[in-house]
C-alpha cells in the first residue's frame, strides 16, 4: 500500500493473453474452475477420511461451513476483480492492497502451491492408472508410466488454446458431476438406507460432533481451484461482470453439489454405519453404493471417470500456472521469452513448456526415490499446496480491505470491509486447522511434512526480499510488477 496502484498495463509484444481476449463466457470459466476442484476426485478421495477422522455422519454440514466461508471470501475477491484485471490474480490483488514486496511473496507462494498440487494429481493419476487401466490392459506397468503419459497429453492439450480447453473441460466436468448426481438421485428415489431419507446429517448436533475442524479441513481442500476465475479476466468477455458472477456461481454450485451428494451417501449407509464403512473400506466407500444402486456397468464407468476427473483438474491447474508464468514474464520477473504467444493457437506456449518442465523435475526425483504415488507423492504435495493456497486466500482478503480503504473505489461496508475481514478470519482458522492436523491431511508425521508451513513461509519471505531488492536495483521492473 506504499506505492500507487494503476489498473493500466504496459504495452508490449505479449503484454497479456489479451491478444486472444473475449474467448470465454461465464459458463466456460465456470467449467475451467470447477474442473480444477475435481468434484469426483474430491468426493472419492476426501469424503471417507473426512468422515472417519472428522465429524462422521455430519460431513454434509462440513461442506456447507467450508462453502459459506468461501462465499464470504468471494465477496471481497469479486469486488476486487472489478478493479484489478490481471492473470496473476492473487499476487496482483496483494500488490494492490499491501504493496509490491508482499505481492512478490504471494506470486512465489502461488507458483509453488499450484505446482505442488499438480504434482500431487499426477501421482494420483498414476496410482489410479495402475488400479483401473492395469487390469484392463493386462499390464503391470509402474505408476509413473501413466503419470508421464498424462503429462504429455496435458501439455499437448494445454498448448492448443483456452477455448478448446474450456470446451473439453466442460464435457469432462459434466460427466463426473453427472455420475455422482445419478447416484445421489438413485439413493433418494429408493428412499435411502437403514434410516431412510433424513435431515439428521445437517443437524447441528451431528455437524459439530467429533472433530468438525478436521472435516472442514478436508471439505475445504475439495474447493481448491475455484479462485482461478479471476485469472482468466483478460480472456473473457466483459471481465468486470463475468469474473464476479463466475466466482459466485462456481462456489455456490460446488457447495450445493457437495452438500447434496454427501447427504445422499450418508443416508444410503445410515447414521450409525457410515463412519464404520468409511474407516474400514475407504477405497470402496462410494463404489459399494454405486454397485447397489447403479449396477456394475455404471460403477465401472465411475472408475474410468475418476481418471478423467483427475485429468480435467490437471489441465485446469496447468492453465492456471501458465497464466501466472505468463504474467510474471510480461512484468520482467521471469524471462521475456515466456511472454510469447503461439502463432496459431494464441496460447503462451513457452510458459506452458516451462510449467511442464517444473512438474517433470520433481516427479523424476520422486520416481528415482521409489516414492509411493498415493501415500507420498499425492498426500504430501497436496498438503503443501493446500496450505499455501489457504494462506494466500487469507492474505488476499486483508489486502482487499487495505486496497478499498486506500482508494475508496468501493465504499460499500459489506463488500469492502466486513465480508473480507470475516473471510480472512475464517481462512486463517482453516489454515491453523491445516497446520495442526497435517498428519491427518498428509497421512504422515514425517519431519518433512511438519516443515511444510515453514517452507511456505520461507518462500513468501524470499519473494518479499526479492521485491525489496528489485525496488533498489531495478526500479523499472519493480514499478511494473502487479500492475
Amino acid at each position: 500500500m506504499n506505492e500507487p496502484y494503476s489498473s493500466t498495463h504496459p504495452a508490449g509484444a505479449g503484454a497479456d493473453v489479451a491478444a486472444k481476449g473475449g474467448l470465454l463466457g461465464l459458463w466456460q470459466i465456470v467449467f475451467l474452475v470447477i474442473s480444477a476442484a475435481a468434484p469426483l476426485t474430491g468426493m472419492l478421495g476426501a469424503v471417507p477420511p473426512a468422515i472417519s477422522l472428522g465429524n462422521g455422519a455430519g460431513i454434509p454440514g462440513a461442506f456447507v461451513i467450508a462453502g459459506v466461508v468461501l462465499l464470504v471470501f468471494s465477496v471481497g475477491f469479486a469486488s476486487m476483480s472489478r478493479h484489478v484485471v490481471r492473470a496473476g490474480a492473487f499476487y496482483a490483488y496483494i500488490s494492490a492492497g499491501l504493496g509490491r514486496p508482499a505481492g512478490m511473496g504471494g506470486a512465489f507462494v502461488a507458483l509453488v502451491s499450484y505446482t505442488a498440487i499438480q504434482i500431487a494429481l499426477y501421482g494420483l493419476f498414476g496410482f489410479f492408472g495402475t488400479v483401473v487401466l492395469g487390469p484392463l490392459l493386462h499390464t503391470g506397468m509402474p505408476w509413473y508410466v501413466y503419470s508421464l503419459a498424462c503429462v504429455a497429453v496435458v501439455q499437448v492439450t494445454g498448448i492448443r488454446g483456452i477455448d478448446l480447453n474450456s470446451r473439453l473441460l466442460g464435457v469432462l466436468m459434466s460427466l463426473e458431476l453427472g455420475i455422482l448426481l445419478v447416484l445421489a438421485v438413485a439413493i433418494v428415489i429408493h428412499g435411502g438406507g437403514p434410516d431412510g431419507l433424513t435431515l439428521a446429517p445437517l443437524a447441528p448436533r451431528n455437524v459439530f460432533s467429533g472433530h468438525v475442524g478436521i472435516a472442514v479441513m478436508f471439505a475445504f481442500a475439495s474447493f481448491i481451484g475455484f479462485e482461478a476465475t479471476a485469472i482468466y479476466g483478460k480472456e473473457c468477455r466483459d471481465p468486470k461482470v463475468t469474473v464476479p458472477r463466475a466466482t459466485y456461481v462456481s462456489v455456490t454450485l460446488i457447495l450445493v453439489f457437495f452438500a447434496f451428494v454427501t447427504w445422499a451417501i450418508v443416508c444410503a449407509y445410515g447414521m450409525k454405519n457410515v463412519a464404520d464403512v468409511a474407516t474400514k473400506q475407504p477405497g470402496d466407500f462410494w463404489f459399494i453404493q454405486s454397485g447397489q444402486y447403479l449396477g456394475g456397468a455404471l460403477t465401472t464407468a465411475m472408475s474410468f471417470l475418476l481418471l478423467t476427473s483427475i485429468f480435467a483438474s490437471l489441465l485446469s491447474f496447468h492453465n492456471t500456472i501458465v497464466r501466472y508464468i505468463h504474467a510474471l514474464s510480461g512484468e520482467g520477473i521471469l524471462p521475456a521469452a515466456l511472454d510469447r504467444l503461439h502463432p496459431k493457437y494464441g496460447s503462451p506456449y513457452l510458459a506452458s513448456y516451462l510449467q511442464t518442465l517444473s512438474v517433470c523435475v520433481p516427479l523424476g526425483l520422486f520416481i528415482a526415490a521409489g516414492s509411493d504415488p498415493f501415500n507420498v507423492v499425492f498426500s504430501w504435495d497436496s498438503a503443501l499446496g493446500t496450505i499455501g493456497i489457504v494462506m494466500l486466500q487469507a492474505v488476499t482478503s486483508f489486502s482487499v480491505v487495505a486496497f478499498f480503504r486506500a482508494t475508496k473505489k468501493d465504499t460499500r461496508l459489506w463488500h469492502s470491509l466486513v465480508a473480507p475481514v470475516l473471510g480472512g478470519i475464517g481462512l486463517l482458522w482453516i489454515g491453523v486447522l491445516l497446520v495442526r492436523n497435517l498428519d491427518a491431511l498428509s497421512g504422515s508425521d514425517s519431519p518433512v511434512v511438519r516443515a511444510f508451513p515453514w517452507i511456505v513461509l520461507a518462500v513468501a519471505l524470499a519473494g518479499v526480499a526479492i521485491g525489496f531488492v528489485l525496488r533498489r536495483t531495478r526500479p523499472d521492473i519493480y514499478a511494473r510488477f502487479g500492475q
